[in-house]
């Protein structure tokens, strides 16, 4: 069947081609937030009325929950802005690099892919513990005395996430980075512009689309990671996953978990309303 006969009218694919791709998404997607949303505002005995958001505020009035939810965001925040920090640098090494090193580095950066999350904060457990290799480095160095506490807090929580959310954001920026004609930055050299202001003026404006789009990812998979979390910090920091997980499968409170995805839900809403709207003042601001 040739390409033309594939076409339906006025050059458009026929409807049936996206009919499994939006079942999929009905199923996978659509289904679960609804059940999800049904379960989570279920009225209580006091109520009795559909919808019922007693268990979503109480989310945000119980003292747990408060700290929990300030973990979240604050760790997400922190992980953002250092995958930003460290893989803008990376990104602009390996875009710049010619193609044999460029795709040696970028095959070590796309390696961590091939290993589970789980297996990778096994192994952050190991060298992050009082005896591993980060304490006894640090007493090497002469920068402390005995071990400190590196896991079972927020520290091995953002280290664990940066080491595995740092991909996204060197593949989103390096995606632009390799689009900027390299003419440009030539041109404003010859004209007198020095390397500094070409970067500002040139470089960020043109890889402001990769830059949105790695903090897009990197801020909801942080605020949505379990396994990192679980295991690099343990019962003693909880955060909104992982008190979701002992709601659900520890105290068996499957309204109250359904209500912190609930949460979790409006706060990804909420972030990628934001995000939009920055990316499109940012946009205009740039011309």
């Amino acid at each position: 069947m040739t390409a033309g006969r594939a076409r339906g009218s006025g050059g458009r694919f026929p409807a049936s081609l996206a009919t499994p791709v939006l079942l999929a998404f009905a199923v996978f997607i659509v289904a679960p937030c609804i059940m999800l949303l049904v379960k989570g505002l279920e009225p209580t005995a006091e109520t009795g009325e559909w919808p019922d958001f007693t268990n979503v505020l109480g989310v945000f009035d119980s003292k747990v929950g408060q700290q929990a939810l300030n973990r979240t965001i604050r760790i997400s925040l922190i992980v953002t802005v250092i995958c930003l920090l460290a893989g803008y640098p990376v990104a602009l090494f390996i875009a710049r690099c010619g193609p044999r090193w460029r795709g040696l580095l970028l095959a070590v950066v796309i390696f961590p892919f091939l290993i589970s999350a789980v297996v990778r904060a096994f192994g952050w457990t190991v060298l992050l513990g009082d005896s591993g290799l980060a304490n006894k480095g640090l007493i090497a160095l002469g920068l402390i005395d005995r071990p400190i506490t590196l896991v079972q807090n927020e520290i091995g929580i953002i280290v664990g996430e940066t080491h595995l959310l740092m991909p996204y954001m060197i593949l989103s920026l390096l995606a632009v980075l390799q689009r900027i004609d390299p003419n440009l930055k030539h041109a404003a050299e010859s004209l007198g512009a020095s390397p500094v202001s070409v970067f500002w003026r040139i470089v960020i404006p043109l890889t402001l689309p990769g830059l949105l789009t790695g903090t897009l990812l990197v801020f909801s998979l942080a605020m949505t990671a379990f396994a990192t979390p679980f295991l690099l910090g343990g019962g003693r920091t909880p955060i909104l996953t992982t008190l979701l997980y002992d709601y659900a499968f520890t105290l068996f409170d499957w309204r109250l978990a359904a209500s912190i995805g609930i949460v979790l839900l409006i706060l990804g809403i909420l972030f990628v309303t934001v995000h939009r709207f920055v990316s499109s003042r940012g946009m205009r601001s740039y011309g």
